[in-house]
């Protein structure tokens, strides 16, 4: 593979995939995010209102806590934060690669800077790819 076919095709494609992922996690973290704060703010509201003798108030109550509960587990399973983070820190690892690369910063003004820069990019995405696995290994144990 040629600088331009690894640029384009493996830099530039992992760049764009690893922004995108994050971008995903990012709204998805949001989303429950938000879900849970109307619904603390539900259990906050409704409380006020409880008047003795209404159980379906009650009902509606230890219903929203428990969905709470149940949005705090569902978010912590799937680390969206985590992944939402990670892919971030990653594709701008890569990016700042890329352009010291490009602009032949210090580190580059080598002999074979085409060569560092794959190094240190399969590195930079082979370090991502195990603190994934032991992202994974953490939450099954």
């Amino acid at each position: 593979m040629n600088q331009d076919e690894y640029l384009e095709k493996r830099l530039d494609d992992q760049i764009k995939w690893y922004s995108a992922k994050s971008a995903v996690y990012q709204k998805k973290h949001k989303y429950w995010q938000v879900i849970k704060i109307i619904s603390a703010l539900l259990i906050t509201t409704l409380t006020l209102w409880l008047v003795e003798g209404v159980e379906l108030m009650k009902f509606v109550i230890g219903i929203l806590g428990a969905f709470i509960v149940f949005i705090e587990s569902f978010v912590n399973i799937f680390n969206y934060k985590e992944l939402w983070v990670g892919y971030r820190n990653t594709s701008e690892k890569l990016k700042r690669e890329k352009l010291f690369f490009q602009t032949k910063a210090k580190s580059y003004q080598i002999q074979e800077p085409f060569e560092l820069l794959v190094q240190r990019c399969e590195a930079i995405m082979q370090n991502e790819n195990q603190d994934w696995g032991e992202l994974i290994d953490k939450k099954e144990n």
